[in-house]
């Protein structure tokens, strides 16, 4: 338990320290240039990229405080955090891809939400006798009215890539970004989506996921375990979308500190140091 216990303290003091990272982020997109480190720092990302990136990743950083203020618990409660932590990593996800790739990338999001609000109230519900109807008679063909560039089959979303593909795009243009992003992936998605959806395995993942023995105390101690995994994830989502975003902006000092965070992050999740021969 007291590994546990230093570890947990470990990654909220990673993730205090991120979340501080974030806030400067925001403030620099929205209001900067400002001083970091003795340094000016400034942002040079086109106007609908911050809107885009500043909407996903304070929300991705706001789920990220209810994770930290629900991870102290442990037990069935736990089980909870996953459906958040997705939403964490897919919020920076999103967030990095918007800052390291074009700018009508960002566009065709914010141009999307207006569909999105759209369908939501004019569309089709099941089918047969369980079906239900919203909005106008026949929402396909107002839609390819109101909105062509998304009425086209295939073309719904925003963007028609998945979490993968988007991953690997902004790797090619920050490759630390892409490995850190690419291990919160790993860390949570598969087994976030079964929790949400709500099977079997889902469940049989929770209460045995690192129990070692069939008693109450040791389902306990898993479920803390479970919370060190959890916070693993969220805190590489958080630093793929620092280290994204610090890179392309070529941000300096705000580069070097977000890569002392991700070594603390590197040594609590894995025992080694970053950079060792062996690893």
């Amino acid at each position: 338990m007291d590994k546990q216990v230093e570890q947990l303290k470990e990654l909220r003091t990673i993730i205090a320290g991120q979340q501080e990272l974030l806030r400067i982020a925001l403030y620099l997109m929205t209001e900067g240039p400002i001083k970091y480190a003795d340094t000016e720092l400034k942002c040079e990302l086109a106007e609908d990229q911050v809107r885009a990136t500043t909407a996903v990743a304070m929300g991705a950083g706001q789920s990220l405080n209810t994770i930290m203020k629900l991870s102290e618990g442990e037990g069935i409660v736990v089980r909870d955090l996953y459906p958040i932590a997705r939403s964490v990593v897919e919020g920076f996800i999103n967030a990095a891809f918007f800052v390291t790739q074009p700018v009508e990338v960002s566009q065709r999001a914010l141009e999307h939400r207006h569909f999105a609000a759209w369908k939501h109230h004019n569309r089709i519900i099941g089918s047969g006798d369980f079906m239900i109807a919203l909005g106008v008679r026949d929402p396909k063909a107002q839609a390819a009215k109101l909105f062509p560039d998304f009425a086209e089959k295939g073309k719904e979303s925003w963007t028609s890539l998945d979490a993968v593909s988007r991953i690997n795009k902004i790797g090619k243009v920050v490759s630390a970004s892409g490995g850190a992003l690419m291990g919160a992936y790993g860390g949570i998605y598969a087994v976030s989506s079964e929790v949400i959806h709500g099977s079997v395995y889902g469940m049989s993942y929770f209460f045995s996921a690192h129990r070692k023995e069939e008693t109450v105390e040791a389902f306990r101690s898993a479920t803390v375990e479970q919370v060190i995994d959890i916070l693993i994830a969220v805190s590489h989502a958080s630093s793929g979308f620092l280290s994204a975003f610090a890179n392309v902006q070529k941000l300096g000092q705000f580069v070097l500190a977000e890569h002392e965070m991700f070594k603390r992050l590197f040594k609590v999740s894995t025992g080694d140091d970053w950079g060792d021969p062996d690893v």
